[in-house]
């Protein structure tokens, strides 16, 4: 399995603090955590079609979340077997493990280090996704 995590977090102005309900707060730190996680995955999946290295479409649709981009070699189609999409909450923090659970994915993220790269690049329009979700979602 080839995965990636990374600490995504935001902290609440002062006098913000107390103004909106623990349930809004829950879900606006999900919708930037998964805006980001699709960010990442969406930049991961150009480099490995810029690279031009790794020519199966079964592992580029498999990043993140289920695509339908055609490679050199169209294998069998992705399905959310082959997808790592784990969200987690514990406590005030909402952890996404992305990547892609196809047999070969370890020795391509060891190889050329795409999800590292990924997130290398991504990194601004995480940020960005993310701070949009959070003042969509609590109005700010």
């Amino acid at each position: 399995m080839a995965e990636g995590a990374m600490n995504f977090e935001f902290k609440m102005p002062k006098e913000l603090a107390g103004q909106f309900s623990e349930k809004n707060m829950k879900m606006a730190r999900q919708k930037a955590v998964e805006a980001a996680g699709m960010v990442w995955a969406d930049e991961t999946k150009e480099i490995v079609m810029e690279d031009d290295h790794i020519d199966t479409s079964l592992f580029i649709n498999s990043i993140g979340y289920v695509t339908n981009v055609s490679g050199k070699k169209d294998g069998p189609k992705a399905t959310e077997a082959d997808v790592v999409y784990e969200m987690v909450e514990e406590n005030e923090q909402t952890t996404l493990k992305i990547g892609s659970s196809v047999p070969y994915a370890p020795v391509l993220e060891k190889k050329y280090n795409v999800m590292a790269r990924g997130l290398d690049r991504a990194q601004d329009r995480m940020n960005r996704v993310g701070d949009q979700q959070i003042k969509r979602i609590l109005g700010i």
